[in-house]
C-alpha cells in the first residue's frame, strides 16, 4: 500500500508541477496579462503551506506605513468565512487597524483596484505571491526557518505551492520564525543561492504578551493547554515556551476553523483535567463563539520583530 500511495502522491506532484509551469508561461509569454493598479502594490506570500508569518508581517508593515503619512490598505482573501460572512483574517486586520482600509472578498485584483481608487497609495496584499492575475512593484516570499522547503516537493507529495526557482521573482525572501537565539547566516546564505537578485532578511515573532479573553494579564509560568486552527501549530507552541508558559496539551484543529460552543466545552473539560488555561492565538480569538464565556481562556499575542535587514527592507516597500 505504501508504494501504491507514494507512487499517487508523484503522480499528484507531476500534474502539480505541470499545471504551474503551464500558468508561468501563459504570463510570461503574455497569452495572460495581469491587472495593473493605480498604487504601489507589494505582496507578502510564501513556497508553502502553512503559517510563515504572512499575517504578522502584513499588519507591521501597514502600520509603518501608516505611521509615516502613508495611506496603507490591506488585501486579503475571505478564506472560509464565518458566520457574518467575514474570514479570521479579514477581522482582525480589521480591528487592528481600527477599521480602515481592509479589504477583503474573492477577487484580489478588484479588491486592489477598489483600494486604489479609494486613495490608497500602498497596497499589501496577504498571500499575493501566488495571485498573479495582479500586477506587483514587489514581491516578499518568507521562508520558515524550520522547514523552508516543505519537505523538498510541491503538493500533494510535499509541502511546496510552487518550486524553489519561483524565488527568482521576489524581490525580499525574509526567513521567518526564527528562535531567540538562532543564528540566521545559514538559512540566508541559503535563501540567497535561489534568490541571488533579492534582498534578504530574517525576523521572528516575539511574544508581546499573554492576557485572558477579559483582558487581564496571565500569571508567568501559568499551565495551558494550546487549542489553535492555524496553519503552524508548532509556532504557537514555541512561542508559548517563550513566553514561560508551561505547555500540558494541544488541540489542533484545520486551519481557519470557526470553533463551535460544543467543541469549546469538550477543550475546556480537556484543560481542566489538565489543570490547564486554553491558549488561543490572536487569530484563533475572532473564530471564539459568540456568546462563549471567556472564563478558562487566553490569548497569545505576538509581534514582528527584525534580526537582520529589516530597515533596508522597509526602505524597500516604501520607496516609491
Amino acid at each position: 500500500m505504501a508504494g501504491v500511495s507514494g507512487a499517487l502522491l508523484g503522480a499528484g506532484e507531476s500534474l502539480y508541477a505541470a499545471a504551474w509551469e503551464w500558468r508561468r508561461r501563459a504570463y510570461a509569454r503574455g497569452w495572460k496579462k495581469p491587472r495593473s493598479v493605480a498604487a504601489r502594490v507589494v505582496s507578502i506570500g510564501n513556497l508553502t503551506v502553512g503559517g510563515a508569518g504572512k499575517t504578522t508581517l502584513t499588519l507591521h508593515l501597514a502600520r509603518v506605513a501608516r505611521a509615516r503619512g502613508i495611506r496603507a490598505a490591506v488585501v486579503a482573501k475571505n478564506y472560509r468565512p464565518g458566520p457574518e460572512g467575514a474570514g479570521d483574517e479579514a477581522l482582525l486586520y480589521t480591528r487592528a487597524l481600527d477599521g480602515r482600509d481592509v479589504y477583503a472578498g474573492d477577487r484580489k485584483p478588484a479588491l486592489a483596484e477598489a483600494a486604489a481608487r479609494a486613495g490608497c497609495r500602498l497596497i499589501v496584499v496577504d498571500d499575493g505571491f501566488s495571485t498573479w492575475s495582479l500586477a506587483r512593484d514587489l514581491d516578499i516570499v518568507l521562508l520558515d526557518s524550520h522547514d523552508p522547503w516543505g519537505g523538498g516537493h510541491l503538493l500533494p507529495r510535499g509541502r511546496l505551492r510552487e518550486p524553489r526557482r519561483a524565488l527568482q521573482r521576489a524581490g525580499i525572501v525574509i526567513v521567518s520564525r526564527l528562535g531567540r537565539n538562532d543564528d540566521p547566516a545559514p538559512l540566508l546564505a541559503d535563501a540567497q543561492r535561489h534568490a541571488p537578485g533579492a534582498l534578504v532578511a530574517a525576523a521572528r515573532h516575539r511574544v508581546r504578551g499573554v492576557h485572558t479573553l477579559a483582558g487581564a494579564p496571565l500569571a508567568p509560568g501559568a499551565r495551558v493547554w494550546i487549542l489553535t486552527a492555524t496553519g503552524n501549530p508548532q509556532a504557537v507552541e514555541r512561542s508559548a515556551r517563550e513566553a514561560g508558559l508551561e505547555v500540558a496539551g494541544r488541540s489542533i484543529y484545520r486551519d481557519h476553523h470557526w470553533f463551535r460552543r460544543g467543541e469549546i466545552a469538550r477543550e475546556r473539560r480537556r484543560a481542566d483535567e489538565a489543570r490547564a488555561t486554553l491558549l488561543l492565538t490572536a487569530k484563533d480569538a475572532v473564530r471564539w463563539p459568540e456568546g462563549a464565556a471567556a472564563e478558562g481562556a487566553a490569548v497569545l499575542e505576538v509581534e514582528w520583530e527584525w534580526v537582520e535587514g529589516g530597515a533596508a527592507v522597509e526602505a524597500r516597500v516604501l520607496e516609491a
